[in-house]
């Protein structure tokens, strides 16, 4: 669908150099902002619509962050052969 959109000429401009900065044609440029804009604001609308639904208490595990749980995660022993393999190299 073509669709006609009157911008400031100032406006018009910008945009015309900011994507010859980018070594694209104008319109491709702008198609990008918009669905760049319109991808945040979905974004946007889905957190707002699920502010609320996390509850810290459901989660103690994260107590002390979710960076030192991920670190925990990835300090453990991928399987239970792993821990016997470490404990019998540290003998």
């Amino acid at each position: 669908m073509q669709s006609v959109i009157e911008i400031p000429q100032e406006l018009a401009g910008e945009l015309n150099l900011l994507a010859k900065a980018e070594h694209k044609l104008m319109t491709a440029y702008v198609v990008d902002l918009l669905w760049l804009h319109v991808r945040r604001n979905k974004q946007r609308q889905a957190l707002e619509l699920s502010s609320g639904a996390w509850n810290p208490a459901d989660h103690p595990e994260l107590a002390e962050g979710g960076a030192a749980y991920v670190e925990k995660i990835r300090s453990e022993p991928v399987d239970p052969f792993d821990e016997a393999t470490r404990r019998s190299r540290t003998s």
